[in-house]
């Protein structure tokens, strides 16, 4: 099936990738195999063959189309936001928190637990204070693996601290952060629920 060349990016070996109107993703690179392209070499030459029609053999094979790519500096940004918030998160900073999520953001805590749902940036800033009054002594997490690709980052962490009610609070946790220009549009928090609820909750489930 014949597509029109909507754009360009370059992959991790900086070779050219098209980017066809039908979503899917072609290399068009100078002299490989049975093809030369140069006017893949400079950006005045790409500029001229948007439009051209390419074939497109994932369209022909009813494939999905490619994810859009997103450049290794925001990759690296969005990894770098992450680890800032989680240490927000950490010492209380409630502001910072709720400053970071888009406006139409979103935390969704897992499970089923006095403190799980789904909270909007009004709610979250409104309860993001309270982790100093759960723990005075504050509440650390070590970060144990990180991952980051496209928009979304996975980070697995150990959180603990001595809980208010004096006993000691360890959990493991794993967060997936989804972030859109720079604000976090959803935050998801997967841990031991059990935990959460002897030491967050006193014991107490929903009815």
């Amino acid at each position: 099936m014949q597509q029109a060349i909507a754009g360009y990016h370059q992959d991790e070996h900086r070779d050219w990738v098209a980017e066809l109107a039908c979503g899917h993703y072609q290399h068009v690179r100078h002299q490989p195999p049975l093809a030369e392209r140069p006017w893949v070499e400079s950006a005045e030459g790409r500029a001229s063959m948007l439009g051209h029609l390419l074939r497109c053999k994932k369209c022909d094979l009813g494939a999905p189309a490619d994810q859009p790519r997103v450049p290794r500096a925001v990759v690296e940004s969005n990894r770098q936001r992450t680890l800032e918030l989680i240490q927000a998160i950490a010492r209380g900073d409630a502001n910072t928190i709720a400053d970071t999520y888009a406006d139409d953001g979103k935390l969704h805590t897992m499970g089923n637990t006095l403190i799980s749902g789904i909270y909007d940036k009004s709610q979250i800033r409104q309860f993001a204070g309270s982790v100093l009054e759960a723990f005075p002594e504050g509440l650390h997490y070590t970060v144990n693996a990180v991952t980051a690709e496209g928009d979304r980052v996975a980070v697995e962490a150990t959180g603990q601290g001595r809980h208010v009610s004096g006993q000691d609070y360890i959990n493991h946790y794993h967060f997936l952060f989804t972030w859109r220009d720079g604000k976090l549009l959803e935050l998801k928090e997967y841990m031991d629920t059990e935990a959460v609820t002897e030491v967050l909750c006193g014991g107490a489930r929903p009815e």
